[in-house]
């Protein structure tokens, strides 16, 4: 799915949805908010579920990130085409110091469309977002937001709460399209954004780094900006999924680069001013092939160890996409202790499977999620959460053998999807947002499994140690 952005004012919830519509949302969230379990669930069961129908169209969290006391805070869009945060606490139930409810929605390209597509938590408890709004002239633009801890506009990020950001280089005419698609923040405060550049060609890898002003930062890239074009071919379209900063302060980016008829993974360190690590990979650039077709990493997690684990997908050979997982070493390097040479595919339904969403325990556990299509005549998809453990085989711990599939809406042809993960070790919880169609369209979602693993378990079974 694909956005856009503007610049002009902004207020939550401000008139774009009459007071008596409004009001029946906040009803149905309420009421949508269920009873936490009476007992700890078990490894892969999943327990509260809050679906949000914030305009009653298509709505969907896209990323989500948790408070230290367990609060969740979800960024993402309604099919108003207004830029969402939703908040939960930690047994499901609305976060009433966040927004009107526990939802705010900000319209950041005044009558024109936005939407968030990442978020990051602060450390002192502010909210980083990043997404795609309209604009004159140059259609759609990086749009990065700052939020204070109750969901309103921080007013110091340059000057009004968020920044655009475009990319043309020249004229006005044209395929304009950039979207940021993740968000790091910098102990500085500094925001580091990643997405795509897309005119009249191939996209390109685009990133965008502001200070914690909201300024750009002149000395990243081109005057903050940065078009990187990491393609296999000439034609080849590339675009960056996640992005991380590392203790050190260079900047792992992780996505897709296109050739002819494929793509594969691909994986980017920077310097923190922008300029390529010639120390990974080949001058900054691992690319991996996986499967047969268009192989997508959509997430990635940083270990102690300075090793790299990304999810997405892959291209089996019946033509099915399957989970795929790849985990590199800190000089970009395949890990060849992880799956097959560092790759791992998983295969859920009979039709298409992708992870969105990736997270690592502590001590070493990984949990994607994302979709699996659930008929291979039919449409449709089913929430679908895997667990590995650190070697990247199944946790047989968690749902059936490692892998744990959900049907929310229980409709036909209805999708439901998690695009975001938290893990909130100290309250035991563990949570996947994304969206689901109880209705006839979707809704906001989050739902909470049972962690994969114990202590129970410790000293009983060596394969599954913490």
């Amino acid at each position: 799915m694909r956005l856009s952005n503007a610049a002009a004012r902004v207020s939550p919830i401000a008139g774009s949805i009459p007071k008596q519509t409004f009001a029946a949302i906040v009803a149905a969230f309420i009421a949508g908010a269920a009873a936490p379990p009476a007992a700890a669930l078990d490894p892969g069961e999943d327990g509260v579920r809050v679906t949000i129908p914030v305009s009653g169209l298509a709505d969907a969290a896209q990323a989500v990130t948790v408070d230290p006391d367990g609060r969740l805070v979800m960024a993402g869009s309604d099919s108003g085409a207004h830029s969402i945060l939703a908040s939960i606490t930690r047994t499901g139930a609305t976060s009433g110091d966040f927004g009107t409810s526990g939802i705010v929605i900000d319209d950041l390209a005044a009558g024109q469309t936005d939407a968030l597509r990442a978020i990051a938590r602060m450390a002192d408890g502010r909210y980083v977002a990043c997404g795609f709004a309209f604009s004159a002239g140059t259609a759609n633009d990086f749009i990065t937001a700052r939020f204070m801890s109750d969901g309103s506009l921080d007013g110091t990020f340059d000057g009004v709460g968020y920044a655009v950001t475009s990319y043309l280089q020249s004229g006005a005419g044209g395929s304009l399209y950039d979207q940021c698609n993740a968000v790091a923040v910098d102990v500085d405060g500094s925001v580091v954004s990643a997405g795509l550049s897309f005119q009249d060609g191939p996209s390109r890898v685009a990133l965008a780094r502001h200070t914690s002003g909201g300024t750009l930062d002149a000395g990243f890239g081109s005057g903050g900006k940065l078009v990187l074009d990491v393609s296999q071919t000439s034609n080849g379209n590339s675009e960056a999924r996640a992005v991380l900063i590392q203790p050190d302060g260079r900047i792992l980016v992780a996505g897709f680069a296109g050739g002819q008829f494929n793509s594969e993974f691909v994986l980017l360190r920077l310097e923190a001013d922008g300029t390529p690590d010639a120390g990974f990979g080949t001058l900054g650039i691992v690319r991996t092939p996986i499967g047969t077709g268009e192989d997508v990493a959509n997430a990635m997690v940083l270990a102690p160890d300075g090793s790299i684990t990304l999810a997405g997908s892959a291209v089996a050979a019946d033509g099915r996409r399957d989970f795929a997982l790849a985990r590199f070493t800190s000089t970009g390097a395949l890990d060849a202790s992880f799956g097959a040479g560092g790759i791992v595919t998983t295969p859920i339904g009979p039709g298409d499977d992708i992870a969105y969403a990736l997270t690592r325990m502590p001590w070493g556990r990984l949990v994607a999620a994302g979709s699996a299509r659930i008929s291979t005549s039919a449409g449709g998809t089913d929430l679908a959460l895997v667990a590995y453990n650190a070697d990247g085989t199944l946790d047989r711990y968690f749902g059936a053998l490692g892998i744990r599939t959900v049907d929310v809406s229980a409709t036909s042809n209805a999708d439901d999807v998690a695009y975001g993960l938290a893990n909130d070790m100290d309250g035991e919880h563990f949570w996947a947002v994304g969206t689901a169609s109880p209705g006839t369209n979707g809704d906001f979602l989050a739902i909470e499994f049972g962690l994969p693993d114990t202590i129970f378990r410790h000293g009983f079974d060596s394969n599954t140690t913490p």
